[in-house]
């Protein structure tokens, strides 16, 4: 079998798959085959069982785009870097020129590369065929897809040119090239519990006699028990969002009041002013953006607390806003400001007329500047 041979009916995705299941050893080679790194590689081989260029396209989808795939290369990169923080892996492959694999497949990709599961979401493991859209015909030799024989008659087939068991032959080829990601009946039977969301809702905007009844000492413990588990799923299914964390101090110009209304509307309102409306501080806000590169809608988890980070939560951190304040990042796991922002991106909020302050220098974080009364440049400012 030829190496050309091999590369078309293999599947890289499962290749790399098998070979890091089983500890074997994925091999980079040059233009000229000789040993090199993924980024100098032209080829990237699995021992005897094939090779693939190093950009060859894998079945995994980026987004929700079924004709953008993620290349060989962007998995390699992103399983050799899967301890990074998700901001410092952006900045690496940024860096290098490399596609990033999205925050939202980076779990679903890992369990699968590292057999925990079967299945993830790019792709469907029992009729997705590998290296379909780049295969080409050895025996013409001229780059055409081979196409699926329909019963051609030479003559005696008749004026259709297809018998009834060639039809027939055709619509179950059809039938196994397609892929059921989800179905109505899939979605309602998924074992999944909501019973946590209107603990959820009762958590975030409390009624006063919600919080008179949480006032009181004679709460059942097993209603303690069962509200504390279902804080802890919800806490679990939070961290899978991207997080960014804004000042707690009321004075800040961004903070918990305002944040939602410039990041998701793109409209700056003075926080002073919802301050005097009386409304309460959340705890958390969830924002929606659309991701110029991929189209996907991200969802990020905003907070003013790192208080009750874990280990999943510092890694999920992605941004942070700032007043120029050092005890901002006091009790944080990184001890100074200019190794947070080693870390996370930094943006620090002011009027356009003002200048930044002199300590924040140092510190590597970009200025967010907001017109004081044109609201009309709200959207440029933020998008």
């Amino acid at each position: 079998m030829s190496a050309t041979t091999t590369a078309t009916a293999a599947d890289p995705l499962e290749l790399f798959r098998r070979y890091t299941v089983e500890g074997k050893t994925i091999e980079y080679l040059d233009a000229d085959g000789n040993p090199s790194d993924l980024l100098k590689a032209a080829t990237v081989r699995f021992g005897e069982d094939a090779s693939f260029p190093r950009d060859t396209p894998t079945r995994y989808s980026r987004g929700n785009s079924d004709s953008d795939q993620y290349t060989l290369s962007a998995l390699l990169h992103f399983f050799s870097h899967r301890d990074q923080s998700f901001y410092e892996y952006m900045k690496t492959t940024n860096t290098l020129g490399l596609q990033t694999v999205s925050f939202s497949d980076r779990g679903s990709l890992l369990d699968y590369i590292t057999g925990k599961t079967d299945k993830f979401g790019g792709a469907d493991n029992a009729t997705a065929v590998a290296g379909e859209k780049h295969a080409s015909s050895d025996a013409a030799g001229d780059g055409r897809r081979t196409r699926l024989r329909t019963g051609e008659a030479d003559g005696a087939g008749g004026e259709s040119g297809l018998s009834a068991d060639s039809a027939n032959d055709v619509a179950r080829e059809v039938m196994r090239r397609e892929r059921s990601l989800v179905s109505t009946s899939s979605a309602l039977s998924s074992g999944k519990s909501f019973a946590h969301v209107q603990d959820l809702i009762k958590e975030l905007f409390p009624s006063k006699s919600a919080v008179d009844a949480k006032n009181k000492a004679s709460s059942a413990s097993g209603s303690k028990a069962e509200n504390g588990a279902s804080r802890r799923k919800s806490s679990h299914r939070k961290r899978r969002d991207p997080i960014i964390v804004v000042p707690a101090a009321a004075t800040a110009m961004l903070n918990m009041y305002n944040i939602q209304e410039l990041l998701q509307n793109h409209n700056f309102v003075d926080n002073r002013a919802l301050l005097e409306q009386g409304g309460q501080k959340p705890r958390e806000i969830f924002v929606e953006h659309v991701m110029p590169s991929t189209g996907q809608n991200m969802r990020f988890r905003v907070v003013d607390s790192v208080q009750d980070f874990g280990e999943a939560d510092w890694n999920s951190l992605v941004c942070v806003f700032t007043q120029g304040a050092a005890w901002q990042f006091k009790n944080w796991i990184w001890k100074s400001p200019e190794e947070v922002f080693q870390n996370c991106l930094g943006m620090y909020p002011k009027h356009q007329d003002e200048q930044p302050k002199e300590s924040t220098r140092t510190w590597g974080i970009s200025p967010l500047d907001i017109e004081r009364n044109k609201r009309h440049m709200d959207r440029a400012t933020v998008v």
